[in-house]
């Protein structure tokens, strides 16, 4: 990436870390939540855990998204959208949770929809995630984080609007400025795809607060150092991440500057 070796940057990179990995204690574990650009894997007891249950959800083609028809554990706490008073998933959620045996997804005629069929729902890019941004995503929430989709609101209360793609996309009048901004810099090619907060017991959907970080998915033609510097002085100071996926293999990447020291 054309900047990124600049020496008033430094680059720190973190990659999906090999399975079985070995527990670091709990003071380790929450240094990575806190800072996911280690390179050393995380705890094992800082990732997801699910129980033997599997919620149940009707894919609605209409809003390229499902709806929760039987819902069972906690899932809902941290993942999903209330919608009209209705819990919904979308595909990157689904795909993450059906993977996990945490969910099984239903057609309009309640036959099972099986995890094929579903990567092929997000490969094909028509549902709001890319394969690229799947893979980002399942990777933080294997290791902890909340993450939603950005600039979509977790909750609408006067919603009653499911079955439309609108109520599951950036509705926010902020974020079609910024994108406005973003298209006027000639950067709006990369803007964020999740916001994401560290590991919160206490997290409510409905007051959310600022996320911690919001991602974005580097894709095809690298950016200069100076877009990327313009880029994040459009989001209010919240720290802006970056993913690359390279055949499976997920790298974050964060640009900080730094001072180096007077010689003598």
């Amino acid at each position: 990436m054309a900047g990124a070796s600049n020496a008033g940057n430094r680059r720190r990179r973190s990659r999906a870390p090999a399975g079985g990995a070995t527990g670091a204690g709990n003071d380790d574990a929450e240094e990575h939540h806190l800072n996911p650009f280690l390179d050393a894997a995380p705890s094992t007891s800082s990732r997801i855990q699910f129980r033997d249950v599997a919620s149940r959800a009707r894919w609605v083609e209409e809003a390229g998204a499902a709806e929760v028809v039987e819902g069972k554990g906690k899932l809902w706490l941290t993942t999903g959208v209330t919608r009209g008073g209705k819990l919904c998933y979308n595909v990157e959620e689904i795909g993450f949770l059906v993977e996990r045996g945490a969910m099984i997804l239903l057609s309009d005629k309640d036959e099972t929809i099986g995890i094929e069929g579903i990567y092929e729902k997000i490969a094909g890019g028509k549902y709001g995630c890319s394969w690229d941004a799947f893979q980002a995503y399942k990777h933080l929430k294997s290791l902890g984080y909340i993450v939603g989709r950005y600039g979509v609101p977790w909750t609408l209360k006067n919603s009653g609007v499911v079955h439309t793609d609108q109520s599951f996309n950036k509705v926010d009048g902020t974020c079609s400025d910024r994108t406005k901004s973003l298209k006027e810099m000639h950067i709006d090619r990369l803007s964020p795809s999740f916001e994401v907060y560290v590991p919160n017991s206490k997290f409510k959907k409905s007051s959310p607060g600022a996320p911690n970080f919001l991602l974005c998915v580097l894709r095809n033609k690298p950016f200069l150092r100076v877009e990327l510097e313009r880029l994040e002085n459009n989001f209010g100071g919240i720290p802006l991440k970056y993913c690359h996926v390279d055949h499976g293999r997920v790298s974050f990447l964060s640009f900080d500057e730094v001072a180096l020291p007077s010689l003598p």
